[in-house]
């Protein structure tokens, strides 16, 4: 679906009177067609019946078009992002459609553009609200901003199709596509084989304790003999440090990201396989960094580093006005 000249409209969280537009819908010009064949044929034949029919009819119609566009308006709107997404994929908006008066609202048809998804159908109880959730496709880091939605609806009697465009103020950030295939890490030497087992008895890392699990820590880290004695209802994760007898360069923190090594990539290659290289360093527990132009992010693990570092990397030498969080 490919709309025009709409990357003008407002975003407002409520749908006023003046937003709301109205015309005719198929049905209602067959309706307008016969109830003019209606109007002639009463007055050629001077039948009283026929007028009366042809006056009920038409009230009908306009009371039809007053009701099809209170469906719409005074509706307060609101829009919540997803969580962010790699380039590649779908992103995902919630759209909250508000009811603050006292009468129901019904076949309201939500349709947004650039979106694979075929137009939602909501209805909204009075004094409620309905949420719409709409997919768009990630096709670039960066910031991407929610997709100007249509709304309409031709209820109760579908003579009128009355609309309305709202620009909802939501955007979800897109991180790099990670490289498939990616190389290895680039760890120093003597550390390679340490990282890949980090677990090991006799891998360059000890056991330290155990703590509350956290988002992003590994599966394989999960301590489940102190999982088991509280009955599942705690979830704890191992912690470990540099071992006694681990080589120098095994220490933690020793694993930097550096942009500027991979030189010999294009600028939007060397984002991707650093997205890769964050990804792996995550999933195997080693503490990593990133040093990405005049940012550096210092070495650390856990789900909010990951996060730090993806977002430097989705927002790396984008227009500032872009850039802005």
């Amino acid at each position: 679906m490919r709309w025009r000249n709409i990357s003008w409209l407002p975003a407002r969280p409520w749908l006023g009177t003046q937003r709301v537009h109205i015309r005719p819908s198929r049905a209602g010009l067959a309706f307008a067609a016969l109830l003019l064949a209606l109007w002639i044929a009463a007055v050629n034949y001077r039948l009283g019946l026929g007028y009366a029919l042809a006056y009920f009819a038409a009230a009908c119609a306009i009371a039809d078009m007053l009701f099809t566009s209170r469906n719409l308006a005074g509706l307060a709107l609101a829009a919540t992002p997803d969580s962010p997404v790699f380039a590649g994929s779908h992103a995902s908006f919630t759209l909250r459609l508000i009811n603050r008066s006292a009468r129901p609202r019904h076949a309201i048809h939500l349709a947004a553009s650039d979106s694979p998804a075929a137009p939602s159908l909501a209805d909204i109880a009075a004094h409620g609200e309905t949420a719409v959730s709409i997919v768009v496709a990630a096709r670039q880091r960066g910031w991407l901003i929610a997709p100007p939605v249509r709304l309409s609806g031709s209820f109760p009697l579908g003579l009128f199709v009355a609309w309305c465009h709202w620009q909802p103020d939501a955007r979800v950030l897109v991180y790099p596509q990670p490289e498939h295939n990616a190389p290895p890490l680039p760890l120093p030497a003597g550390t390679a084989q340490q990282a890949r087992q980090p677990d090991s008895p006799g891998g360059a890392l000890e056991l330290a304790g155990v703590r509350a699990y956290q988002p992003g820590d590994p599966l394989h880290r999960l301590a489940w003999r102190q999982i088991a004695r509280h009955d599942g209802e705690h979830v704890f994760s191992k912690q470990f440090q540099p071992g006694a007898d681990a080589p120098a360069g095994a220490s933690r923190g020793n694993l930097m990201l550096d942009d500027a090594a991979l030189h010999a990539l294009t600028p939007e290659a060397r984002l991707s396989r650093l997205a890769a290289w964050v990804l792996q360093a995550e999933r195997t527990g080693l503490p990593y960094g990133l040093r990405l132009g005049a940012l550096t992010l210092t070495p650390a693990l856990g789900a909010s580093q990951r996060d730090a570092c993806l977002r430097a990397l989705a927002l790396h030498d984008l227009p500032q006005h872009e850039a802005m969080a």
